[in-house]
């Protein structure tokens, strides 16, 4: 059983439950942003690039595309009039949008690129003319020790993408598409959650280390640098082998992330970061008070204010002997305590 006298049991018991003192805890989480949006939050002008998302990789008509790119780099965000309306997408947020792959166009004849459009290349889930783009954002955790979170972490995100999407979080290096394979994989990975014909539906899905009712445990965290890369395959909505070349739409929006869905050890981040000043502050509170008091007892042993000499034994003798009688003298020179002066 703890005891709760001691102060320093106090802090431990407040402390540890919030993961201070083992390795590879998690405490925060930062950095999760919506697409289409500032640092900040703030909406970013269709045509413009989204300065948190990037297309890492991607694979068009059989080549693979990295670094800057003719389709990879930043994203840009789609332009809300046509493209988002006519096409029935799931509709853009007051703090979020649809973003695509760099090399978009704004129509399929393929004459203008990068100014808000969102055609793409990409036929089939199959074959020569089927294509993938990598989106991919990071984020930090912040904590005690290194390596792998230990501790219970959960993120929610809310999905739509065109066509198909596979989302993973900190996975390894990119396994070039398979012809049997519906979605782009890295090696030695598994994805977080996946979904089909996916721009006509949000979906809300959560990123977690642990098992609950919202999810079998589906990622694996780092106190660190984290990445979320989500694979999203332009089929033109055929599945299998196609042969056709044509351009088509294609783009990904996510939002909600976090929020009251961002948990470590079940408790919601703000309440979390909330609750770590309150903890330090009892346990120094106990403390300095478990001080004061001792310091109080070993003051009365061994000084009466002006002599620096004990006017009766320390706690400890106390049982051993009889006790003297209390008396104390005056710092001002006044007579023992009984509001007499000579």
């Amino acid at each position: 059983m703890i005891n709760f006298k001691n102060p320093f049991a106090l802090l431990l018991f407040l402390v540890l439950p919030l993961g201070l003192a083992a390795n590879g805890t998690a405490t925060d989480i930062t950095g999760l942003d919506y697409t289409g949006v500032t640092a900040n939050g703030s909406l970013l002008a269709g045509g413009s690039t989204d300065p948190l998302w990037k297309v890492t990789y991607a694979q068009v008509s059989g080549a693979s595309y990295t670094g800057n790119s003719q389709f990879t780099g930043a994203a840009y965000v789609i332009n809300d009039i046509p493209y988002i309306t006519s096409l029935n997408y799931v509709q853009n947020t007051a703090s979020a949008q649809w973003i695509t792959a760099p090399g978009a166009t704004t129509d399929a004849s393929g004459t203008i690129t990068n100014s808000g459009g969102n055609y793409l290349p990409g036929n089939g889930t199959t074959g020569s003319n089927d294509a993938e783009y990598i989106y991919t954002m990071t984020f930090s955790i912040t904590g005690t020790g290194s390596g792998t979170v230990t501790n219970n972490v959960a993120i929610s995100l809310t999905i739509a993408a065109d066509d198909n999407y596979a989302i993973y979080v900190n996975p390894g290096a990119v396994n070039t598409k398979q012809s049997s394979s519906t979605y782009g994989s890295f090696i030695n990975s598994t994805a977080s959650d996946t979904g089909t014909s996916a721009w006509t539906n949000a979906s809300t899905t959560f990123l977690q280390n642990y098992t609950n009712s919202n999810s079998s445990a589906n990622a694996t965290f780092k106190i660190g640098t984290n990445t979320i890369s989500i694979v999203v395959t332009n089929s033109n909505g055929i599945t299998g082998n196609s042969s056709a070349i044509t351009l088509n739409a294609s783009g990904l929006l996510v939002y909600q992330m976090g929020g009251n869905g961002m948990l470590i050890n079940g408790i919601p981040i703000p309440e979390v970061g909330a609750w770590l000043p309150v903890a330090g502050a009892l346990g120094l509170f106990g403390v300095l008070a478990w001080r004061r008091k001792n310091r109080g007892i070993a003051g009365l042993a061994v000084s009466d204010g002006v002599h620096g000499a004990p006017p009766f034994p320390a706690p400890e003798a106390a049982a051993a002997s009889p006790p003297t009688p209390l008396l104390r003298v005056a710092p001002t020179g006044c007579g023992p305590f009984i509001r007499t002066c000579s």
